[in-house]
């Protein structure tokens, strides 16, 4: 279920509140890095030949090439889930959430919007 405008405020509020006052709470919670596509390619190329030369050696009955087959593509998954990764993106702060951060002027912005989302309601 899609989140409203309202609330994806009201969320990007609160997390730069967090990032503000726990940076290293904040990185914990980001979303999980990916691997690159180029890295995942090349990766899954390596261990394919790796799996090529370890058949290879069973055709063959050659055990020393099924070791450097295994190594090989062994290094290809490695190669795949090391090194460097791209982040996802951040999500960019809203108009809204450019404002003060602190906790009294935080309150007060929550307090007016509760107010007037209950007059909106009719409530």
């Amino acid at each position: 279920m899609a989140l409203s405008e309202y609330e994806q405020e009201m969320l990007a509020q609160l997390e730069e509140q967090l990032r503000d006052e726990d940076p290293k709470l904040a990185e914990s919670f980001q979303p999980a890095r990916q691997v690159s596509l180029k890295r995942l390619v090349i990766g899954l190329f390596i261990a394919v030949a790796g799996i090529a030369v370890l058949v290879a050696a069973v055709a063959f009955s050659m055990s020393w090439l099924g070791i450097i087959g295994f190594v090989v593509m062994l290094g290809g998954a490695l190669y795949i889930f090391s090194g460097p990764r791209g982040m996802a993106p951040a999500p960019t702060p809203s108009a809204g959430s450019q404002r003060s951060t602190s906790k009294e002027s935080f309150m007060a912005r929550q307090q007016e919007m509760w107010e007037r989302r209950r007059d909106q309601d009719g409530r």
